[in-house]
């Protein structure tokens, strides 16, 4: 029981320290779960309501909340996946990371063998994919080498002063959209056609999805250099962090959607 309470404590502790630390933010991930949802055929979002007990937003940030309890604590790495130096996909650290996983998960799920593990397990890779999927899609979560990219190791600026690159691209789904409700997210951005759909998730190929992440993490880079101050971005350079983190929310939400219909087809 002593130990039931400990867990407790540290799961609260861990959700209120964690707010500020979260990849796409809280927002970013509800809209990108949201949308994914509006894509899942009917018999597996019938499926993951009945696994989760609730929508795919609702549990879209649980592993940030989560991670900093003793046993989650392996799954504070799966987050994003490292990148070489030619932007290829660096498979040698992928166990570890979240694309790995993900992989893991879908090979272990797919092609109705979910029906043969037990539904608490099946509960928590959904958790796991529902977040981790979407947060490696996140510029900033590609892990380059200091010895590759020692220029990508800096800091942005907020009025002057010093203000995390890694905080900036978190939250810039919500960038400017204060109040922003997912509908109205899902209105702006999800209007792909059919064919950049088929484009966007590539019949779930893993490594042509990191290849394209590895490209667009370095598109952002580019968008915000060094010292940038992002209290004074010009209209132009507002309407650049929308249009990346626009494009890779909804290529998450898509590619999300495409993995759990495959588990559920």
């Amino acid at each position: 029981m002593k130990r039931k309470i400990s867990i407790l404590v540290l799961a609260l502790v861990a959700l209120m320290g964690v707010q500020s630390a979260k990849a796409w933010g809280g927002y970013g991930h509800g809209a990108i779960a949201y949308v994914a949802e509006q894509h899942l055929t009917p018999k597996a979002k019938a499926e993951c309501r009945r696994y989760l007990k609730h929508t795919l937003p609702w549990y879209a940030s649980w592993m940030d909340h989560w991670r900093a309890v003793p046993p989650f604590h392996p799954t504070n790495a799966w987050h994003g996946f490292s990148a070489t130096a030619d932007g290829q996909v660096n498979w040698d650290k992928g166990d570890g990371k979240a694309m790995g996983q993900i992989i893991k998960i879908v090979e272990s799920m797919g092609n109705g063998k979910y029906k043969n593990l037990p539904d608490s397990l099946v509960r928590h890779n959904l958790l796991i994919l529902v977040h981790a999927l979407p947060d490696m899609h996140c510029p900033v979560h590609v892990g380059f080498s200091r010895s590759d990219f020692p220029q990508y190791k800096y800091s942005l600026r907020r009025n002057g002063k010093p203000y995390k690159m890694h905080g900036f691209w978190d939250g810039s789904p919500g960038f400017q959209r204060k109040n922003w409700t997912f509908e109205r997210y899902a209105k702006t951005v999800d209007n792909i056609t059919p064919k950049q759909e088929k484009k966007i998730v590539k019949k779930g190929n893993f490594d042509y999805w990191g290849r394209d992440i590895i490209k667009q993490a370095h598109r952002a880079y580019a968008i915000t250099p060094e010292d940038k101050d992002i209290a004074k971005l010009t209209a132009d350079e507002k309407a650049d962090v929308l249009a990346l983190a626009d494009e890779m929310s909804m290529k998450a939400a898509y590619r999300l959607a495409y993995v759990l219909n495959t588990i559920f087809k």
